[in-house]
């Protein structure tokens, strides 16, 4: 069974996207197609890396207090941000906390303006001295 559309985008050709770019873009228009996905997998793109500034969070340590491992965080983009057009702000509830780090955030951030769905959950923390060093992994769902 294929889970993907054809569709006509902008330029008048026919383009498809999979059941996790549906998926996204309902999310993104607010729907909840609370349709299950066949054959649905979680790939690992990223096994370890850190959430890039955590030191610019206001209230981080109550914030990292809070976090559980393996606690589900949200990615999000930021196409807009000056210092960095593949930013991807990272989530723990409705709190930023932080960005994937810029020397991993591209092939991840293509993904994501293609339509893919991808997830992050906390792998780690510590504290050393006032950093709160945070990890994940980033996974897509396909």
């Amino acid at each position: 069974m294929d889970a993907s559309i054809k569709y006509e985008n902008s330029f008048g050709a026919l383009a498809t996207i999979g059941a996790g770019g549906i998926m996204s873009a309902a999310d993104a228009a607010g729907a909840s197609l609370g349709v299950p996905v066949p054959f649905q997998n979680k790939i690992v793109l990223i096994e370890n890396t850190r959430v890039a500034g955590t030191t610019h969070v206001h209230g981080i340590d109550e914030i990292a207090k809070k976090l559980e491992i393996n606690a589900d965080l949200r990615l999000e983009r930021e196409p807009d941000n000056l210092a960095d057009s593949w930013a991807i702000k990272v989530f723990a509830g409705d709190e930023c906390i932080g960005f994937v780090p810029a020397d991993c955030n591209e092939v991840l951030a293509r993904l994501m303006d293609g339509g893919k769905a991808l997830s992050a959950k906390l792998t780690g923390k510590e504290k050393l001295g006032t950093w709160n060093k945070l990890h994940m992994e980033v996974s897509l769902d396909d």
